[in-house]
């Protein structure tokens, strides 16, 4: 077991932590180490300034000040907005606004359909042609105009959806009037 006055030149010190020599002069001098002569050093001091020395830094860099952690926030939330936004542009991402007032469009348009189809079809069906099968017409009746109504749920055009302020954009880019 060594003893506490057991000095040791730079170099061994500097082995025995896993140093180079010019690190142990920096510790010297910032004060971790402290040299009991010109390029010799007490051990067991030597390597209690240094633990202490890496604790300290490992405090530092694990505490995060609420400004740092607001900062990665604000940081994480702007880039979200960021993504977001490029979605919007690019009409990958529909605000639902929009996709609400689409879709709503469609289906009162589809209701509108549905609601006329008896008006509609009556006077086909009324009128059968003469030598026609009755029921085979009035199936085809009813199957067009189904098919008629149905199309109003079919016609997607993704730039319905497109953000209306992108499309102002876009719009006011293009060379219009303004």
């Amino acid at each position: 077991m060594e003893k506490k006055g057991v000095i040791y030149t730079k170099q061994t010190i500097a082995q025995i932590l896993g140093l180079s020599e010019r690190r142990i002069g920096q510790l010297t001098k910032e004060g971790v180490l402290e040299e009991f002569s010109t390029g010799h050093y007490k051990l067991l001091p030597a390597i209690r300034g240094y633990i202490r020395y890496q604790n300290e830094q490992i405090e530092t860099k694990s505490k995060k000040t609420e400004l740092d952690v607001e900062k990665e926030r604000l940081t994480r939330i702007k880039s979200e907005n960021a993504e977001l936004d490029l979605g919007l542009k690019r009409n990958d991402h529909h605000l639902a606004a929009d996709v609400e007032f689409v879709v709503t469009n469609m289906l009162i348009a589809f209701k509108a359909k549905i609601e006329t189809l008896p008006y509609k079809v009556l006077p086909a069906m009324m009128n059968v042609p003469e030598g026609a099968d009755k029921a085979e017409h009035m199936t085809d009746t009813l199957k067009q105009a189904v098919a008629e109504a149905l199309k109003e749920l079919n016609a997607y055009n993704p730039a319905d959806y497109a953000a209306k302020k992108y499309q102002r954009n876009t719009e006011s880019k293009g060379g219009g009037d303004e």
